[in-house]
C-alpha cells in the first residue's frame, strides 16, 4: 500500500478542525499521529456534529495539562521522539505554555513545527479571535456571489479551515522532503485567511459583486420534489444538448438570445427564470436520468452520507481523495481515540514505565483515562 510517511511521527497540539484535518491527511499517507489533548479533551469532542469523529480516525490520544508545573519539560522529552508538531493555539499561547518552536527544537533540532492560526503569527489581526466565516470574509472569499441571482452566501463546508489544513499538510510534506536532503527542520506559519485568499484569487481580482465568473445555466435549481439539481450547462454543446434532449419542452430555450455563451450571460436573468420554471416541472431523479441518457453534466445534490455510501457500502469515512497507481487509500479502520486512551503505549515508547506515568499523573501533568481502553 502507498504509505510514504510510514515512520513519520506527528504530535498534534491543535483543536477543532484545521490542525486535525491536516493531521488526518498526514495519517492517510502513513504517518503516526498522536493528539496531545487538554483536560476535558479537544473541544471538538463536545460539538454536536461528527467533526471530531471524522477528522481523528486512527489517531492516538494523550491527555496533558500544559498549565501544570513540569508539563513543559514533559513535552520537551516527548517531542524528541516526533518529527512534526502541529500547533493550533492563538499566537503567543504556545510560548506561554512552553511548547513553541524555539523551545521544542532544543531537544529536536530537525523538528518540523507548523502553527495553524486564523490570521497568521504576525500582522494587525494576529491576536484576534475568529472562525471559518470570518477568515473567509477577511480573505475575500465571501465578496463575490456563488449563484447567478442573490447576494454572496457562506458555503456549507468550512472552506478556510480545511484549505488551511491542506496547505499545512502540503507544507509539512515539503519540509520533510527538504529535511531528508539537508537535515534541516522548519517553522511553518499557516494562515487560514491566507488559505481562503489563495482560493478566492484563483479567478483574479474582479470587483465585489461581479457576476463575470457566473453563468445562468451553471447553477443549482429546485426540482418538483424539493430536491436540488446541479446543472452545469455552461458550454454551448452542453446547453444545446440539453435543449435537444427536452424536445418540445425546451422550445423557450431555443430563443436567439440564448444561442451562445455570451448571449446567455447577457440575458441571464430571463434565462434563469425559464430554467427555474422548467426544473420545477420534474423530480430531481428524472432530471438526472435525462442527463445520464444524454451525457449532460447534471446531478442531484447528494448529502454527505449519500456521497460516502457511493464510495462503498461499508466506508466509515471518505477515502484519501487521490488514487495512487490506480488504487484508493482506504480511510483509517480505527475510530477516533477515547481521551487519553493511548497514554501508556505512547509514553512506554519513549522510556516511561508505569511508575513514571503514575508520578506524572499525581503531579497533574497527565490525566489518565478512567477506564482501560478496550
Amino acid at each position: 500500500m502507498f504509505a510514504p510517511l510510514v515512520g513519520v511521527r506527528v504530535l498534534e497540539l491543535a483543536p477543532f478542525l484545521p490542525g486535525p484535518f491536516a493531521g488526518a491527511q498526514l495519517l492517510a499517507l502513513g504517518a503516526e499521529v498522536v493528539k496531545l489533548e487538554p483536560p476535558g479533551g479537544d473541544p471538538g469532542r463536545h460539538l454536536p456534529d461528527e467533526l471530531f469523529a471524522m477528522n481523528n480516525r486512527g489517531k492516538k490520544s494523550v491527555c496533558v495539562d500544559l498549565k501544570a508545573p513540569g508539563a513543559g519539560a514533559f513535552v520537551q522529552r516527548l517531542v524528541a521522539g516526533f518529527d512534526v508538531v502541529l500547533e493550533g493555539f492563538r499566537p503567543g499561547v504556545a510560548a506561554r505554555l512552553g511548547v513553541d518552536y524555539d523551545t521544542l527544537k532544543q531537544p529536536r533540532p530537525d523538528l518540523i513545527y507548523c502553527s495553524l492560526s486564523g490570521f497568521g503569527q504576525t500582522g494587525p489581526r494576529a491576536a484576534l479571535p475568529g472562525h471559518d466565516l470570518t477568515y473567509l470574509a477577511a480573505g475575500g472569499a465571501l465578496a463575490r456571489p456563488g449563484h447567478w441571482q442573490g447576494p454572496p452566501q457562506r458555503p456549507g463546508v468550512p472552506v478556510a479551515d480545511t484549505a488551511g489544513g491542506l496547505f499545512a499538510a502540503l507544507a509539512v510534506v515539503s519540509a520533510l522532503l527538504r529535511r531528508a536532503a539537508t537535515g534541516e527542520g522548519a517553522y511553518l506559519d499557516a494562515s487560514l485567511t491566507d488559505a481562503a485568499l489563495s482560493l478566492a484569487a484563483c479567478r483574479g481580482l474582479a470587483p465585489a459583486q461581479s457576476r463575470t465568473h457566473l453563468h445562468p445555466a451553471n447553477d443549482l435549481f429546485t426540482c418538483r420534489d424539493g430536491a436540488l439539481i446541479a446543472a452545469g450547462l455552461l458550454e454551448d454543446h452542453f446547453f444545446d444538448g440539453f435543449v435537444a434532449a427536452l424536445g418540445a419542452a425546451g422550445a423557450a430555450l431555443r430563443a436567439p438570445q440564448y444561442a451562445d455563451l455570451a448571449s446567455r450571460q447577457r440575458h441571464g436573468d430571463a434565462l434563469q427564470a425559464e430554467l427555474k420554471t422548467l426544473f420545477a416541472s420534474r423530480d430531481a431523479d428524472q432530471w438526472e436520468a435525462l442527463a445520464n441518457a444524454h451525457r449532460l453534466p447534471m446531478l442531484r445534490v447528494r448529502s454527505v452520507a449519500e456521497a460516502l455510501a457511493e464510495q462503498g457500502p461499508t466506508a466509515p469515512a471518505p477515502a484519501f481523495p487521490v488514487r495512487i497507481d490506480g488504487a484508493a487509500l482506504p480511510a483509517p479502520a480505527q475510530p477516533a481515540p477515547a481521551l487519553g486512551a493511548d497514554t501508556a503505549s505512547v509514553l512506554a515508547a519513549i522510556g516511561y514505565d508505569a511508575a513514571a506515568v503514575a508520578a506524572l499523573a499525581a503531579a497533574g501533568v497527565l490525566i489518565l483515562p478512567t477506564t482501560e481502553p478496550s
